[in-house]
């Protein structure tokens, strides 16, 4: 099964504000991989991940 990052977002009850900022990111870029404007840095894939408690292949994005 695959989640989108606003789906993980919304099961771990954080805000867009604190996702970016474990991750290392300005707000307005995971707004915009959470609404797919744009996508999410390779670097990043890994600790997003992580950072949900998920694996790669249960990430939608």
């Amino acid at each position: 099964m695959q989640f989108s990052l606003k789906e993980l977002r919304a099961r771990k009850n954080e805000t867009q504000q604190e996702c970016a900022e474990a991750l290392g990111i300005s707000t307005q870029t995971y707004n915009a991989w959470e609404q797919d404007i744009s996508n999410v840095a390779i670097s990043k894939v890994v600790k997003v991940a992580e950072h949900f408690g998920v694996t790669l292949s249960e990430i939608r994005i």
